[in-house]
């Protein structure tokens, strides 16, 4: 706490100084001021908590003094002091709300007592603005959080802009502050953060908005979209390990969860380009196409039939994502916990490597902490290179059994497939191939068949970005009633039962 004294005797700030232990008080600074004037000028660069002043001083008078320094700061506490004890000199102390009122000469118990009534009086004051600015603080978060959700209803919000200060007849753009580094801190960083854009004059809220993820809505009715952008590339030249996304300008407040949705969109480049740590969606707009099912259902077959080709399809498929597609990053992770689920429950939840242990349990864990593309590439292929080594330790089928099954993985969305096409197609007599393939895998070709495509939908189904009609297709049902009876007798549940009991 810092204390300012203003006298022009010497000897009496010099008194006052050597008379009192300040520390016990919680004040660490004197300030010492010989006239109004100089008082006034050291209160504009010291910012003081409390003002022992006199009244009677050259240059600018204690009252004088005392008005102009409301204004420079007003949460100053006043102590007046003077041997004048003039009934207009205490109407203006009162008027000033002054917290007392000391006569001179100066008896000390009553400069303690009046300056512990004047500490506690500061301590009070800081009570008040602290519960105030965390009732603030919570009052633009919870603002935050609704306008980038979109779902509460128009009176609600105005409300909500109303109690938090916001402007409600602006342009708006969301900001999403984004890193790996980020993960744990969000609530510190979201205050220090808020209060950058207050001191460049943008009045924005912000809201945690998942793990390593900050989310902000910026009013533009004082600046443009091009200096928030500047803003945002200035804030990261100090925080290295932050990345900033953001979102299209929107003229409506209730437009901006369609800007915060841009803003997710304009991450993706962090995912696919890890040295780059800014995006606007005006640059990535268009760039970003969706993940079709049929990619797992390519990757099913290999996995299946032909597992050491996994590596170089996989190396394939995330340069293909990196320099052409550039789908939106959940649904990249979404394929990818698919994949390694799928492998993991072919061997039994849980394989071996030389870089560790995989666990289903552990996927989408793992995956989560992953920022990038690379990232994810490198731990799916861990996965498929320890997936392949405990296929190779396996007995082997028959060659002419591994054409039937490859052949099944590679047709499997054609609802015709039947055994007399794949009897067909390896020059044998379907009765004749159907008993060589029961006689080692104790099932005939069309069971075969059946539970490819079964298992096949159960791995398509528990992404949830497939729908329904596109897995029945892909696993060559004919129909999506036909899709649905046959996996319920197979597994008691509809596809719809199913994807909510894995997904729950």
């Amino acid at each position: 706490m810092r204390m300012l004294i203003a006298d022009d005797d010497d000897y009496t700030r010099e008194g006052l100084i050597d008379a009192v232990e300040w520390s016990r008080y919680g004040i660490e600074q004197i300030i010492e001021a010989r006239d109004g004037a100089q008082a006034l000028r050291l209160a504009a660069q010291h910012k003081p908590e409390i003002v022992l002043t006199d009244i009677r001083m050259p240059k600018l008078n204690g009252i004088a003094f005392a008005e102009k320094l409301g204004e420079q700061c007003p949460d100053c506490k006043l102590l007046f002091m003077s041997g004048y004890l003039d009934v207009e000199y205490l109407k203006s102390a009162i008027r000033l709300a002054a917290v007392d009122y000391i006569e001179k000469p100066i008896k000390i118990p009553d400069l303690k007592e009046a300056i512990s009534k004047t500490v506690k009086s500061v301590q009070k004051s800081r009570r008040l603005t602290d519960e105030l600015s965390i009732k603030k603080n919570l009052q633009q978060q919870k603002l935050a959080q609704v306008l980038i959700e979109g779902t509460a209803g128009r009176e609600a919000v105005l409300k909500q802009c109303e109690e938090a200060g916001f402007p409600v007849n602006a342009g708006y753009v969301c900001v999403i502050v984004s890193g790996s580094g980020l993960s744990g801190g969000e609530p510190e960083l979201l205050e220090e953060l808020h209060d950058f854009w207050h001191r460049q004059g943008v009045q924005a809220v912000g809201n945690v908005t998942g793990k390593g993820e900050l989310g902000f809505v910026l009013p533009l009715n004082r600046v443009k979209l091009e200096r928030t952008h500047a803003l945002a590339k200035q804030l990261l030249i100090s925080h290295d390990s932050l990345c900033i996304a953001t979102g299209s300008r929107v003229a409506d407040l209730f437009e901006v969860s369609q800007s915060y949705m841009h803003a997710r969109t304009a991450l993706n480049c962090f995912f696919y380009e890890p040295k780059a740590r800014f995006s606007s969606y005006a640059e990535f707009e268009g760039t970003s196409a969706g993940i079709s099912p049929q990619l797992f259902v390519d990757f099913y077959m290999l996995m299946k039939s032909q597992p050491r080709e996994l590596n170089g399809w996989i190396e394939a498929l995330c340069d293909r994502l990196v320099s052409e597609e550039r789908p939106p990053r959940e649904q990249v992770y979404s394929l990818f916990a698919s994949m390694g689920k799928a492998m993991l429950q072919e061997k039994g939840a849980l394989l071996a490597g030389l870089d560790g242990v995989y666990e289903m349990k552990d996927i989408d864990t793992r995956l989560s902490a992953f920022y990038t593309i690379t990232e994810l590439k490198e731990y799916m292929l861990a996965i498929c290179s320890s997936y392949c080594a405990e296929k190779a330790k396996e007995a082997e089928y028959s060659h002419t059994v591994i054409s039937v099954m490859d052949y099944v993985a590679a047709h499997v969305s054609k609802a015709e497939l039947d055994l007399p096409e794949i009897g067909q197609h390896m020059f044998m007599s379907s009765a004749h191939l159907n008993v060589l393939f029961k006689q080692e895998t104790g099932m005939t070709i069309t069971q075969h068949i059946r539970d490819y495509r079964i298992e096949l939908a159960k791995k398509l189904i528990m992404n949830e970005h497939y729908k329904m009609n596109a897995i029945s297709e892909l696993c060559g049902f004919a129909s999506p009633s036909y899709f649905a009876k046959v996996f319920r007798l197979c597994t008691s549940v509809t596809p719809v039962e199913y994807r909510k009991l894995k997904l729950r």
